[in-house]
Order: C-alpha cells, then structure tokens, then sequence
C-alpha cells in the first residue's frame, strides 16, 4: 500500500517540478536566450514566470511529504 501510495503522490509530483522548471526556462529563454540572434528579447510574462515557481515549489514540497509520511523507496 506504501508503494502504491508513493507512486501516487511521486508520479504527479515529479510533473510538476518538471513542468515548472520548463516553463521557467522557457520563459527566461525567450528573454534572454536569444541574445545571440536578436537585439531585445520580448519582455518577461511574469505570470508565466511565478506560475513555474509554483509548480516547482508545489511539487517539491509533494516530493519532501511523500518521503517524510511514507518514508524513502
């Protein structure tokens, strides 16, 4: 039941700090990434900004209370 539980919780959580760590640097890679090719990026969406810092923070903090509550493995 662990384990079923852990995968529950761990699966979706991993998605999430995935999912906020592109959207992150999707955002600042639109910004600052092509500084290469182009002389001014488009401006930073901070919505889209905080919105991947919320992910990440809301999966990492689902990642940490699966290993307190159901311990590690």
């Amino acid at each position: 039941m662990k384990q079923v539980l852990g995968t529950v919780i761990g699966v979706p959580a991993a998605a999430l700090v995935a999912g906020g760590l592109g959207l992150v640097g999707s955002t600042l890679w639109a910004r600052y990434g092509g500084f290469l090719t182009q002389r001014n990026g488009e401006p930073i969406r901070w919505g889209s900004l905080w919105f991947g810092v919320g992910l990440f923070v809301v999966g990492a903090a689902a990642i940490w209370g699966d290993i307190v509550l159901l311990g590690p493995g």
